[in-house]
């Protein structure tokens, strides 16, 4: 055998390796030991495998686990929660559709129905999501799918999805939840009435900034088959590395959720009596708004809550948010590392009017010391504070 047959013919060492990691398979191509099974790769689609781009055992270990941990049937993993979202819109609907969606939905979501969907033929109706059973008022006989994202990204308003689904199948309509703020730990979005829940992996379950993954999982088979049919018609494929950093992920997801929220109750509630705060938006709050529903249908929460402070130009915001030590600016959540974030709501809501003067701004608590990241943040509005003051006099 010459060198350069030899470099590509190496012989493999198939001893059993067991340890507690997943192994990673690299690999764009499978290969088969006969004609005939080469023939009949297509028949693994959905179970077994065919092609790198439409899964490996990285892939399948991740999706498993977070079907379990949704409590569905099947999941499939695409390249992000955006991308989840958009596999489940292409998979359910078809020109002449109609689409539901909650006024505070994820800013990218409201832009694909106004300038992508709408393209393709499906209109899209923005709701206020405090709205509920009332939902039955807006649906049409072509209403195909609704949606719900439990709480609001930025402005925190938790839906009532039992109503919500109990409306929508009652009219022949599916309803798919995005459940990423609390991670399927703290919300099953399945369990409550949705029949897809979507997931930015990216964020709690990655866990550590690192990776960009989502999850559409479904209750039933068929669903399952759908949506992973328009994946394979979208190419969209995963990094079997990326997976195997979710999976890493999943290992410590209690505990840093554990640790996330715990810190984020107690910032929430020490920071929402300093004078510079008008309102502090965080389900877990005794006198939010969304408590009682919190209460009743999620099991944990998460470190992520949004700060209305007391109306000043947007000049000392940007002093406020640049001159915290510890917080990094930036739009995700669910890392080591907390984050802060300006939020800009002008525009954004079109059914349900965001009626606050003050800036609205959102924290992401991270594994820091809850005391360093609470002094940061009070010391941060004490300078607002004397700022504002002194504008006064």
């Amino acid at each position: 055998m010459r060198d350069e047959t030899r470099l590509l013919h190496t012989a493999v060492d198939e001893q059993p390796f067991n340890a507690l990691t997943p192994a990673v398979h690299r690999g764009s191509t499978i290969v088969f030991p006969t004609v005939e099974s080469f023939l009949a790769r297509h028949t693994q689609f959905y179970d077994g495998y065919s092609y790198g781009l439409y899964g490996h055992p990285a892939s399948r270990n991740l999706a498993t686990q977070i079907a379990a941990l949704e409590g569905g049937a099947r999941s499939l993993i695409v390249p992000s929660g955006m991308a989840a979202i958009m596999v489940t819109n292409l998979a359910l609907l078809r020109a002449g559709d109609h689409v539901l969606l909650p006024d505070a939905v994820y800013g990218p979501s409201r832009s694909s129905a106004e300038k992508f969907m709408s393209g393709l033929g499906v209109d899209a109706t923005f709701y206020d999501p405090l709205i509920g059973a009332g939902i039955t008022a807006l649906m049409r006989p072509n209403t195909k799918l609704v949606w719900v994202e439990l709480p609001a990204s930025f402005t925190m308003e938790v839906q009532d999805l039992p109503a919500i689904a109990k409306a929508a199948h009652a009219h022949g309509a599916l309803v798919a939840a995005d459940g990423t703020w609390a991670s399927p730990l703290g919300f099953k979005a399945l369990h409550h009435g949705a029949d897809i829940a979507v997931q930015a992996l990216s964020k709690h379950i990655g866990g550590h900034s690192d990776l960009l993954l989502g999850s559409a999982t479904v209750a039933s088979e068929e669903l399952y088959r759908r949506i992973k049919d328009a994946s394979r018609f979208l190419g969209l494929g995963v990094s079997p590395d990326d997976c195997f950093l979710a999976l890493r992920g999943l290992g410590t997801l209690a505990a840093r959720l554990e640790r996330q929220s715990t810190a984020a109750l107690k910032i929430a509630e020490r920071i929402a009596e300093h004078p510079s705060v008008a309102r502090v938006l965080y389900p877990p709050l005794p006198g939010d708004p969304g408590h009682a529903i919190w209460q009743r249908d999620f099991r944990g929460a998460s470190g992520v809550f949004s700060v209305v402070l007391q109306p000043r130009d947007d000049r000392h915001l940007s002093t406020f948010i640049e001159q915290l030590r510890l917080f990094r600016i930036g739009a995700s959540w669910g890392g080591l590392h907390s984050l802060v974030a300006p939020v800009q709501l002008e525009g954004a809501r079109t059914v349900s009017p965001w009626r606050e003067e003050g800036p609205l701004v959102r924290f992401s608590i991270g594994l820091e010391h809850p005391d360093d990241l609470l002094e940061d943040i009070e010391l941060g509005l004490d300078r607002y504070g004397f700022h504002r003051e002194a504008a006064a006099e």
